[in-house]
């Protein structure tokens, strides 16, 4: 019997159970593929859900550019290399804005230096009062960019982090305690999460990188936008939220490697995760030896408030200043007495135009005013249209206007932003292709204009019912906003 013959046969023996060897078993799921499977939306107990993927796997070309953590998983399972040049140069993002509601970005994996670890300090809300913890993209103008440069690229680095899709006004707390929100991977631009966090909520932002290679980078990337289109837990503040899911998420995308131990610990709540990563090797920690040097290279966020306090503080000590005693209660006065109380000061317009320091943070103090009004009326108008029905209505109101530029802004600036906000985001099994894609439009920079916004909501408050509880409130709002904006430019006029 020849030597290849004598192979052949043992073979064929082992697979039939002969010469008491048994049969072959086939690859079977593990503790990893299940704990993967559910951060992309697959049923992690299914034996022929892991054979399909395996199935799959091994024959269709395409099946890395689409589901690249499972991909990634039999490639380092079976010894093979994973290859993706033969798929998109980009993979997309559905990031959450407050203006526009939500719009797709495509980000390169090759153009993102580095990840980082993102964490905002505890907020006035229950659901922030211990933080919230995310990771932050650092998307480079170019492949072959300088890191400055990179850091430097702000309007297109992407904050992605697990929150409650909360597609009501008020929240719920017996909801965010016992479940009943759903729970995703959502995405924003850097600009609205340090607007949200350190403008509006008086916030400080830490961001601190990752130690990762370029090629362990570029995997999570492609693995955040699977999950962040794949994956729809049930949110719970203390149990099930923003930290433990991120755990969970680095802890199968860097299997493979030695797991740190601040992803094996289980921390329940955010400011106890990032406060274990400071002696964890996952981090380069040090990055915040010095909050001076890492405000300057973009580690750090500030919480704006201090400077509106400083900027307060030097109004309240100019001379002829006769206004209120605190931030909060000059925030709080109506914006006709703010400019009634500037105008009949002769000594006060004296000092500030003699002193521009002093007028610079007057104007400081009305465009942080203009802002919190801005968001009041943001969330006012989602509190109106939640209510049932109030969508179909804006609707009909929407197709009935005679003038098509109208109905065009309106339609952009309020109705999709708010039937977005309403909606839960589609969820696909895997990376979507164009045709799911194609749904979604290119952003449209019509709503930033300030003269659209002014006209968007002459439209939506000439629709609004008079005898609604909530319109009030929102009036005057709008009244507040409009005098604010001639504040600011009776101060810009001096």
């Amino acid at each position: 019997m020849s030597w290849l013959r004598a192979c052949c046969l043992l073979v064929l023996a082992a697979l039939t159970g002969c010469a008491g060897l048994g049969p072959v078993s086939p690859p079977a799921p593990d503790s990893r593929f299940r704990e993967l499977a559910r951060l992309v939306g697959t049923d992690p107990e299914s034996g022929p859900g892991f054979a399909a993927e395996l199935a799959a796997y091994r024959a269709d070309p395409a099946y890395a550019c689409r589901r690249p953590a499972f991909a990634y998983y039999f490639a380092h399972r079976f010894g093979h290399t994973l290859d993706y040049r033969a798929c998109p140069a980009t993979v997309p993002f559905f990031l959450l804005d407050r203006d526009r509601g939500g719009y797709l970005v495509r980000v390169a994996p090759s153009r993102v230096r580095r990840i980082h670890i993102m964490f905002a300090t505890a907020g006035d809300g229950v659901a922030s009062r211990f933080g919230h913890v995310s990771l932050r993209l650092v998307v480079c103008p170019d492949v072959g960019a300088s890191d400055q440069a990179c850091d430097e690229n702000l309007l297109q680095h992407v904050v992605l982090g697990y929150v409650a899709r909360v597609n009501e006004f008020h929240l719920s707390l017996v909801k965010g305690v016992l479940g009943g929100y759903d729970a995703h991977l959502s995405g924003f631009s850097f600009m609205e999460a340090y607007r949200a966090n350190t403008l509006l909520a008086d916030r400080d932002i830490y961001s601190v990188p990752l130690r990762l290679t370029s090629e362990q980078t570029e995997q999570i990337v492609r693995e955040l936008s699977e999950i962040h289109w794949s994956f729809r837990g049930d949110y719970r503040f203390f149990t099930n939220n923003c930290a433990t899911l991120l755990q969970d998420t680095l802890a199968a995308a860097l299997a493979g490697a030695a797991e740190p131990e601040a992803l094996a610990a289980g921390y329940l709540r955010p400011d106890a995760f990032f406060s274990a990563l400071r002696d964890s090797d996952l981090v380069q920690y040090d990055v915040l030896n010095s909050l001076t040097e890492a405000e300057r290279r973009g580690y750090f966020f500030r919480s704006a408030r201090p400077y509106y306090q400083q900027a307060f503080e030097t109004v309240r000590q100019a001379p002829g200043w006769s206004g209120p005693d605190s931030l909060q209660a000059y925030l709080a006065t109506p914006a006709r007495e703010r400019r009634l109380q500037l105008l009949t000061s002769d000594r006060l317009l004296t000092t500030y135009a003699r002193d521009r320091h002093a007028w610079e943070a007057q104007v400081l103090l009305e465009e942080k005013a203009l802002m919190s009004l801005a968001d009041a009326q943001r969330h006012s108008v989602l509190a109106l249209v939640a209510e049932e029905g109030m969508v179909a209505r804006l609707e009909r109101y929407v197709s009935s206007l005679p003038d098509h530029d109208d109905r065009q802004l309106l339609a952009q600036c309020y109705l999709r932003p708010l039937a977005r906000f309403r909606q839960r985001l589609p969820v696909s099994a895997g990376i979507p292709g164009p045709d799911f894609l194609d749904r979604y439009p290119v952003p449209s920079a019509t709503c930033a204009d300030g003269r659209n916004l002014h006209r968007a909501r002459q439209l939506l408050t000439d629709w609004l019912p008079a005898d609604h509880h909530a319109v009030q409130r929102l009036r005057i709002i709008d009244r507040e906003l409009e005098q604010t904006h001639e504040n600011l430019a009776q101060l810009r006029a001096m």
